[in-house]
C-alpha cells in the first residue's frame, strides 16, 4: 500500500463526518417543531485491504444509514380541543385534498404531529393543508346539515299555512272567539248608537237663538253621527256573518269614529253631554280589541298545537341538533364528540360529511373514528418535509382498506391526548456532545491527510 492510500482514507472521514454534522444541524434546528423525530448517521467500514499473514488494513469508512429515532416526544398542553398527541408507536394518517377518498393504509401520509384545525368546509386539517382521516379512510368533516333545516323550514311553512286555512274555514262560521267579538260589537254597538244621537241632539240644541252653534259645530256633528252610523253597519255586518274580515272592519269603523270625537272641541255644555258617549264608545273598543286579541291567540294556539305543525318542528329542531357546531371532545380512542347548532345536542362523528348520531353507548361503540396506523418498521418510513411520511414496502403498513377494527387508538398501549401536542424527541445536551466529537473527527481526519502529505514530501526528498 502508498501512503497516498491514508489521504484517501481521511478523505473518506471527512466527508463522512460533514454529512454527519449536517444530520446534528438539521436535529437541532428542528429542536421547536411539533411531531419532529430526530435522526442519527450510521458508519461502517471500507472493505479492508490484505497484507499479508491473515492481516488487513482499513480503506477509511463511508455513510452507513441515516435513522429516525422515534422516541415518545414530551407533550405540551394547550388550549384547542383539536390539538392532538399520541402516545404509543402508533401515526395520525393523513391525505393530500387533491386525492380520491377513501383511501388505503399503506396510501395515507402519516404523521406525529397533531396541531389540527377545521378549515372553511368543516374538514379537519393540519397547517398545510392535508386532511386528517377517519377508520374508514375519509377525511374527518362534519356538516352543517343545511339542506336537512332548509327542508324542514319548508315543511312547516306549508304545514302551517295548510293549519291556518283550514283554521279560517271553520272560524268563518263556528269559532267561539269570533263569536264572541261579535257579541261584544252587537252588545256596544247599540249603546254607541244611541249615544251618539243623543250628542246630536244636544248639538242641534245649540242651534237655538240663545247660543247658536257655530258652523264647525255643525260640521263636525254631522260627521261624528255618519261616523257613529257606519260603525253600527260595520258592527250588524260581523253579527250578521263573524268572520275575521267582518270583525276587523267592524273594529276600523269604531276606531274612526273615536279619532273624530278625540279630535272635536265644542262648547263646555255640550261636552259634558258628550262626556257619557266618549266613555260609551272607549268601553266598547276595550272590548272589542280584548275579543280580537282571543282570537289571535286561539288562532295561533291552534296552529301550534297542529299535529303535523308540531311534527314539522319537531323535524327542524333534530336537524338543527345534528348540523355541527364545534368539537366538545375527543376521547383516547379517537371519539369525536361535537355540538349541535342548537347548543344544547351533543353527537359523535359518524363519517365524513355526514351528521351524527344521538350520544349514547350504543352509538359510541360503532361510530367512525380518527384513524391511527401502526407501523412495523417505523425505519421503513421516508420523510417527505412537513413532519410527514410516506410509507414503503420496507415499512411493513397493510395495503388492506382502513377499518374502525384494525385503526382504532386502543386507548391503553395506544392514547389520544386532546389539548396536546407532542415536541420534537431531539435531546440537545446529546446533540451538542455528538457535534464536538464530529468536529474533532472532521479534524482529526484533516490531520490525517496533512500528515500522509508530508510523509510523501518525505519520499520526494530521498532523490535528492
Amino acid at each position: 500500500m502508498s501512503v497516498t492510500s491514508a489521504m484517501f482514507t481521511g478523505v473518506s472521514g471527512l466527508l463522512a463526518n460533514a454529512e454527519g454534522i449536517n444530520v446534528i444541524g438539521n436535529n437541532l434546528a428542528n429542536v421547536n417543531t411539533v411531531g419532529f423525530k430526530s435522526g442519527r448517521m450510521l458508519f461502517s467500514d471500507v472493505l479492508s485491504a490484505n497484507i499479508g499473514n491473515n492481516s488487513q488494513i482499513g480503506r477509511g469508512t463511508q455513510i452507513q444509514t441515516v435513522d429516525n429515532i422515534f422516541g415518545q416526544g414530551t407533550f405540551e398542553t394547550t388550549e384547542s380541543v383539536t390539538d392532538l398527541a399520541l402516545q404509543g408507536n402508533s401515526f395520525f394518517a393523513v391525505m393530500d385534498p387533491n386525492a380520491t377518498a377513501p383511501v388505503n393504509q399503506n396510501s395515507a401520509l402519516l404523521t406525529r404531529a397533531g396541531a389540527f384545525r377545521l378549515d372553511s368546509n368543516y374538514t379537519l386539517v393540519n397547517p398545510d393543508g392535508y386532511q386528517v382521516l377517519d377508520t374508514q379512510g375519509n377525511p374527518v368533516k362534519f356538516s352543517d346539515n343545511a339542506a336537512a333545516i332548509a327542508a324542514a323550514n319548508t315543511a312547516i311553512t306549508a304545514a302551517t299555512a295548510a293549519a291556518s286555512t283550514a283554521i279560517d274555514a271553520v272560524a268563518n262560521v263556528t269559532e267561539p272567539f269570533y263569536i264572541t267579538a261579535a257579541t261584544a260589537i252587537s252588545t256596544e254597538a247599540t249603546a254607541q248608537a244611541t249615544a251618539a244621537a243623543a250628542f246630536d241632539t244636544a248639538i242641534n240644541a245649540l242651534a237655538a237663538p240663545a247660543t247658536p252653534a257655530t258652523v264647525a259645530e255643525t260640521t263636525a256633528s254631522g260627521l261624528i253621527k255618519t261616523a257613529a252610523d257606519a260603525a253600527k253597519t260595520a258592527a250588524d255586518t260581523a253579527v250578521t256573518t263573524p268572520n275575521a274580515t267582518n270583525i276587523a272592519a267592524a273594529q276600523a269603523a269604531f276606531n274612526a269614529l273615536n279619532t273624530l270625537t278625540n279630535s272635536s272641541s265644542f262648547a263646555d255644555d255640550a261636552l259634558a253631554l258628550y262626556t257619557p258617549f266618549r266613555a260609551a264608545l272607549n268601553t266598547s273598543n276595550t272590548t272589542v280589541d280584548a275579543a280580537m286579541t282571543m282570537a289571535a291567540a286561539a288562532k295561533e294556539a291552534a296552529i301550534l298545537i297542529d299535529p303535523v305543525v308540531v311534527a314539522a318542528k319537531a323535524d327542524l329542531a333534530t336537524a338543527t341538533g345534528l348540523a355541527f357546531s364545534k368539537i366538545t371532545k375527543i376521547d383516547a380512542s379517537g371519539l369525536i364528540t361535537y355540538l349541535g347548532k342548537d347548543g344544547i345536542t351533543s353527537n359523535y362523528y359518524n363519517t365524513s360529511g355526514q351528521v351524527g348520531l344521538a350520544a349514547n353507548a350504543v352509538n359510541a361503540a360503532t361510530v367512525q373514528r380518527l384513524a391511527v396506523v401502526a407501523v412495523a418498521n417505523s425505519g421503513g418510513l421516508e420523510k417527505v418535509g412537513g413532519t410527514l411520511f410516506r410509507p414503503t414496502t420496507s415499512s411493513g403498513i397493510s395495503s388492506a382498506a382502513f377499518s374502525l377494527a384494525d385503526n382504532s387508538a386502543n386507548g391503553s398501549s395506544e392514547k389520544i391526548y386532546t389539548n396536546s401536542l407532542e415536541q420534537s424527541n431531539v435531546d440537545m445536551a446529546a446533540q451538542f456532545v455528538k457535534m464536538i466529537l464530529t468536529q474533532r473527527a472532521y479534524s482529526a481526519n484533516s490531520k490525517t491527510i496533512t500528515t500522509a502529505d508530508e510523509m510523501t514530501q518525505e519520499v520526494l526528498q530521498l532523490k535528492r
